[in-house]
């Protein structure tokens, strides 16, 4: 399985994931020192990832290794930190359990920045995103809201809080207003829950508004955002680490430099992400709280 040495040699990753360009990092002395002895005795910072996420963190078909605008500046933080990057595959579910379990070192692959979800972790928030609906393209004059699902269904990945409970109000808003309640299908991946969409199980999949963006420059007559830009919620897209960890406050100060010295703007431009970045690096700031 994926915790046995030849499964994690076979997903260690260095230059590969520079990919589109980006150059190698100079190790930082004064960054790499404050890396915790047990990681900088390893020589690894572990990372679980779902990996199905494009263009965030995902694998292309036929590689073993992440690829997106997270796996590029993650690729950069461990070149400046002097340590090789180890991807972990696991459900976006799993993510925050799996760091609670010390599986990994911390979590990435599109998880948002929550007050609920720091009771349990803390997050580096590195970038705004939101959800959106993926509608099929014939039914792009149809539904223009979450609200022109009441009585409707949409799909959704298993493990989305803040999707679940917008969806959630507006439910409750529909039938206030005396029309049906919405119903959501959760599945345990993103490839998952958006094939409901394409069986016509459903009439809208809610995902990343990043992802759907690149799913749509890849198959441009086949599907449409509702009302081209809608957000059903706006989050801040974060990497999560175990509470009080070291790793914390390094991770930030590490992306805060790459920001200052024009790296960090370069590798969202690099995935077409660049209107998503922050002007500034932060720890626990979730959306709610903007």
């Amino acid at each position: 399985m994926q915790n046995t040495k030849a499964k994690t040699a076979s997903v260690l990753v260095s230059a590969i994931l520079a990919m589109a360009g980006t150059a190698q990092a100079d190790v930082i002395p004064e960054l790499a020192a404050k890396v915790p002895a047990r990681l900088r005795e390893a020589g690894v910072l572990t990372v679980g990832s779902q990996q199905t996420f494009p263009p965030v963190e995902y694998r292309r078909e036929g590689e073993e290794v992440p690829v997106g605008v997270s796996a590029s500046l993650l690729t950069e933080i461990t070149e400046r930190l002097d340590l090789k990057l180890e991807f972990r595959q696991a459900e976006y579910s799993a993510l925050i359990p799996g760091l609670e379990a010390v599986r990994f070192d911390m979590a990435s692959g599109g998880i948002s920045d929550t007050e609920e979800r720091e009771e349990k972790v803390d997050f580096v928030n590195y970038m705004m995103s939101g959800a959106s609906i993926l509608l099929r393209q014939e039914d792009e004059a149809k539904y223009k809201t979450i609200m022109d699902f009441c009585g409707d269904t949409i799909s959704t990945m298993l493990g989305g809080r803040t999707i679940m409970t917008a969806v959630e109000a507006a439910s409750v808003d529909c039938e206030t207003a005396g029309k049906g309640a919405i119903t959501a299908e959760q599945l345990p991946s993103a490839p998952d829950s958006r094939m409901q969409l394409d069986l016509k199980r459903v009439n809208g999949y809610i995902g990343d508004f990043p992802a759907l963006v690149y799913m749509i420059s890849n198959t441009p007559d086949k599907y449409v955002i509702a009302d081209g830009n809608y957000l059903l919620v706006k989050y801040v897209t974060s990497w999560a680490f175990p509470k009080d960890s070291a790793l914390t406050g390094l991770v930030q100060e590490t992306v805060q430099g790459m920001l200052e010295d024009g790296t960090y703007l370069a590798i969202l431009e690099e995935w077409g992400m660049q209107g998503a970045a922050l002007p500034e690096i932060t720890i626990n700031l979730p959306a709610s709280k903007r």
